[in-house]
């Protein structure tokens, strides 16, 4: 049997697979900061930052308000 398919598709074929393993790939990493603490002004600047945008939404608020749950 021979399949036949283009070059572009090949390509996009590739590309998937690669990010397909880089990202399993790197869900057996270890986190490397795990256990530590935040520096005191990174702490203040992500609770700034948070604040600055608004209260936090849930990824099933986010599916109801773009009509996506099923």
């Amino acid at each position: 049997m021979t399949i036949t398919i283009k070059r572009d598709d090949l390509k996009q074929l590739v590309r998937d697979l690669m990010q397909e393993v880089l990202w399993e790939m790197e869900q057996q990493l270890p986190d490397p900061d795990r256990g530590l603490a935040a520096r005191p002004e990174i702490a203040e600047y992500l609770r700034q930052s948070a604040g600055e945008k608004g209260p936090l939404k849930s990824l099933d608020e986010i599916k109801r308000e773009l009509g996506l749950d099923e």
